[in-house]
C-alpha cells in the first residue's frame, strides 16, 4: 500500500485546480482543502456512461487445471458482475448585497468570503454522502460506503470479510475506515464530457427581492458539484465497524490496534497498485493520538506530512473525517 508521497493518480484536488477562472476560483480549492481531507487523496475519474459508470467486478476466479500429454483440460471463465454507479447534483447559490461588497474596496475577496459557509456546506454533505450516502433513501445522491460495508462475514471472498466488529452494540458506534483510491479500487466520478465535476459560474451583478418584493442589487455566484462514487474492487478497502465511543478508556473497550492490524492484513495484498488512507473522526484520531506516543506502540507512530504533524500506522496516514458519526448502528 503506498504512502501519499507515492500517490501517482490524479486526485480531486488536482482537478479542482486544473480550472481556474480568476482569483475566486483559486481561493475555493483552498477553501475545499482546508474542510475536507478526502479531497487530498480522493482519486476521480470520469464516467463511461454521461451521468453514470459501469464497472465490471471479477468475483469468482476461473479453474485451473493440469494435463498430461495427449489429453485435453476443460474451458473455464472467471466471473463477473457489473455494477453501475450513479452521480448526483449538488447545487447552491450565494449572494452578497452589491453596494456592500462594493464598499470593501476588495470585491472578490469579500464575496469569497461571504461564500465560505456555503463551500462548507458542500464538503459536509459531499464527505457524508461518501460514507453514507443511500440511494434507497435519496435517489438524487449517491451509494457511499457503509451502504456497501454493511455486513460482517466469515467468507473471504466477500465484501463482508473486510468489515471488522469492534464488538460494540447499540447505536453509538463509530468506524475507522481503510480506503484505498485508485483507478483500479475505489474512486470518485464525475460526468462524462465535463471537465471537471466541481464548476463555479460567477453570475455578476443580479438584481434580487426582499422580504416585502422591493428590488436590490446583489452580486451570484452558483457552485455546483457533480460526484458520484464507484467501488472497483471492494477487497482493498476494509471498515472496523461497531467501536463503542461511550467505551474507548474502559476495560471492556475495542482493541483498536488489534483491529487496525486485521484490517491491514485483510486488503494489504489487495491493495498494491492503489494509495491507502485510514479515515476516522475526532474522537478516535484524538484516541490514536494517545496511542501513538506511547513508545511500546511500534505499529502506530508519529510522522510528518506536508509539514505537519499526522498519525500514521505501519506507514499509512491516518486522516480525520469530521462526518464519520459517533451515533451509527451496530453492523451485524
Amino acid at each position: 500500500m503506498a504512502s501519499l508521497k507515492g500517490n501517482t493518480y490524479l486526485t480531486l484536488k488536482d482537478k479542482f485546480a486544473q480550472k481556474q477562472d480568476g482569483e475566486i476560483a483559486g481561493v475555493i480549492v483552498d477553501v475545499l482543502s482546508q474542510t475536507n481531507s478526502l479531497l487530498e487523496d480522493a482519486v476521480v475519474r470520469e464516467c463511461n456512461e454521461g451521468s453514470t459508470h459501469k464497472t465490471t467486478v471479477r468475483n469468482g476466479l476461473p479453474e485451473v487445471e493440469f494435463r498430461k500429454f495427449y489429453q485435453g483440460v476443460n474451458a473455464s471463465k472467471g466471473e463477473y458482475t457489473q455494477i453501475t454507479d450513479s452521480t448526483g447534483m449538488l447545487e447552491v447559490y450565494s449572494q452578497v448585497d452589491k453596494s456592500l461588497a462594493d464598499l470593501e474596496g476588495d470585491t472578490h475577496q469579500f464575496r469569497m468570503n461571504e461564500a465560505q459557509a456555503f463551500l462548507e456546506s458542500m464538503n459536509n454533505t459531499v464527505q457524508d454522502n461518501i460514507f453514507y450516502g443511500s440511494k434507497a433513501t435519496n435517489p438524487a445522491g449517491f451509494d457511499g460506503l457503509s451502504v456497501r460495508y454493511n455486513k460482517i462475514s466469515s467468507d473471504k471472498n466477500s465484501i463482508g470479510y473486510r468489515v471488522l466488529d469492534g464488538g460494540g452494540k447499540g447505536s453509538d458506534n463509530t468506524s475507522i475506515w481503510f480506503i484505498t483510491w485508485g483507478e483500479l479500487h475505489t474512486h470518485l466520478l464525475y460526468p462524462k464530457g465535463s471537465q471537471m465535476g466541481f464548476s463555479h459560474t460567477d453570475k455578476g451583478a443580479q438584481t434580487a427581492l426582499d422580504a416585502d418584493g422591493k428590488m436590490y442589487e446583489v452580486y451570484r455566484d452558483h457552485y455546483k458539484w457533480d460526484i458520484g462514487m464507484t467501488v472497483r474492487d471492494f477487497r482493498s478497502t476494509a471498515r472496523i465497524a461497531n467501536i463503542d465511543v461511550t467505551k474507548l478508556d474502559g476495560a471492556d473497550a475495542a482493541d483498536l490496534i488489534k483491529l487496525m492490524i486485521l484490517a491491514y492484513h485483510r486488503i494489504k495484498k489487495f491493495a498494491k497498485t492503489g494509495n491507502t488512507v485510514i479515515y476516522c473522526n475526532e474522537t478516535i484520531e484524538t484516541y490514536l493520538h494517545f496511542q501513538a506516543i506511547n513508545k511500546a506502540n511500534v505499529n502506530l507512530t508519529m510522522s510528518e506530512f506536508a509539514g505537519r504533524p499526522i498519525v500514521t500506522f505501519l506507514g499509512i496516514p491516518v486522516k480525520c473525517a469530521d462526518q464519520i458519526r459517533n451515533n451509527e448502528k451496530a453492523v451485524s
